[in-house]
């Protein structure tokens, strides 16, 4: 017997679209959650506004508020807020977001020790290793609690080891924050807390720009492309934004700050590689992961509109291009193929599976969908290549539509965490794209 045919892509996109809604919806203020670490002796119920990586107790430990994938989920909330369904319950989660992450600057690792000082007693021997000294733990004041890339979902102090700082969450939750505020989805008091954390976010991104911190994955401190690039979007976006919401003297500052940024970002391209380059080279040794997919990820959620650093940018055309020839031959579930390719992170990655992961095969959809939106002339073609990779991916997609962070380039079974919510946001994102270039495009699909 002959399996049964498939529902067209729009069709199947948009049940996607709709149960990806659903998944978040179960990551956000996930109060009814309980997470127990006996390892670390805590217990962990997260709280209104909180966004869980992953609300699964399988896999790696993802029971975390990171601030750059809650940044990208809020940009997929922002975009299901738009689109009208259920809108107001969308709303709703966006502001209890702001207020959870206003409540963050409470966080004080001074007083963590002074109210906790023998919390080392309830973790376990064999976990103490993985425990930050009381000295680290104290130099989190002020400020400095927006380096920090994660914290525990019920808004308390992450004491695990982890490489921090990493500067990129501010400014990405206020690109989308800033985005958020130009959709006019954000009234009445909601606004004012908007617009504080806009602020605060910008403030802390002019003050840390261009300073070298870990990359989005996590691994590596060193001057980051994805980290600059949004630090260099936010600060611009924040000028204008700082003229008309804040002052003149503000926006002046932001504008000077992102100047710097600019200077910075032409040190990327790496000329003789013929692509943007992940990570500025530390005495003088280019990187293994030079050519990696962040760069792409920092382009989209930069969302720079033309020119430079954009997605029409030559520079970051040749860096995709060099992306699809190294998973190309890298990834199994690619071999034979020149469209529908799947991807991971770059090359040589050893996390869980190594990839490929679906933020970065939805991203590269992404990619070309917005790319058809900026050149007409090529929608066609570029609309095309986006729907080879959806089409293909789909094939790795089980008939629920849950999404965990990888599946194995061999294989195409699911991998690492389940549920992450950057997977669903990211398919999110992709198709709204989509439906922007096919409406430029003046196409029925859209």
């Amino acid at each position: 017997m002959s399996a049964a045919p498939q529902p067209p892509l729009e069709v199947w996109a948009e049940n996607q679209v709709r149960h990806s809604a659903a998944k978040l919806a179960q990551c956000i203020s996930a109060t009814a959650i309980v997470k127990e670490r006996p390892g670390f002796g805590t217990t962990v119920r997260p709280a209104k506004g909180s966004v869980l990586a992953s609300p699964s107790g399988a896999g790696p430990d993802y029971f975390f508020h990171w601030l750059r994938d809650s940044a990208a989920v809020m940009d997929a909330v922002r975009i299901l807020a738009r689109r009208g369904d259920h809108a107001e319950g969308w709303t709703q989660r966006f502001d209890d977001f702001v207020t959870f992450s206003l409540g963050l600057r409470n966080v004080s690792g001074r007083a963590f020790l002074a109210q906790h000082p023998s919390f080392r007693d309830k973790v376990s021997p064999s976990f103490l290793q993985y425990v930050r000294s009381n000295d680290e733990i104290a130099a989190v004041e002020g400020d400095r609690i927006l380096g920090e890339p994660r914290f525990n979902a019920d808004g308390t102090f992450d004491f695990i080891c982890w490489n921090r700082p990493q500067q990129d969450g501010p400014a990405a939750r206020a690109l989308t924050c800033m985005r958020f505020w130009q959709d006019g989805l954000a009234d009445g008091e909601a606004k004012l807390r908007l617009k504080e954390l806009i602020r605060r976010d910008l403030d802390y991104t002019a003050h840390t720009a261009g300073e070298p911190s870990y990359d989005i994955w996590e691994e590596e401190l060193a001057q980051h492309y994805y980290t600059a690039l949004v630090q260099f979007a936010a600060l611009a976006k924040g000028t204008r934004w700082a003229e008309a919401e804040v002052s003149l003297n503000c926006a002046e500052h932001f504008r000077e700050k992102a100047l710097g940024m600019a200077e910075l970002l032409q040190q990327f391209w790496l000329a003789e590689g013929g692509f943007i380059r992940s990570r500025l080279p530390r005495d003088g040794i280019e990187s293994e992961k030079a050519l990696d997919f962040a760069v792409i990820l920092g382009v989209i959620h930069a969302g720079i509109e033309g020119g430079p650093h954009s997605v029409e940018d030559p520079r970051v055309r040749a860096t995709m291009t060099g992306l699809e020839e190294l998973f190309g031959r890298e990834y199994g579930l690619n071999r034979g193929r020149k469209q529908g390719l799947v991807f991971g992170r770059y090359k040589g990655d050893t996390y869980v599976s190594g990839g490929a992961y679906y933020f970065s095969t939805f991203g590269a959809a992404e990619y070309y969908y917005r790319l058809a939106a900026a050149a007409p002339s090529e929608a066609a073609d570029l609309i095309a290549k986006g729907d080879a990779i959806l089409s293909r991916t789909r094939e790795f997609i089980p008939p629920s539509g849950d999404l965990s962070e990888q599946f194995d380039h061999t294989t195409g079974e699911q991998t690492s965490a389940p549920n992450l919510s950057w997977s669903y946001a990211c398919f999110i994102t992709a198709w709204d794209a989509r439906q922007a270039a096919c409406a430029k495009a003046g196409r029925s699909d859209a």
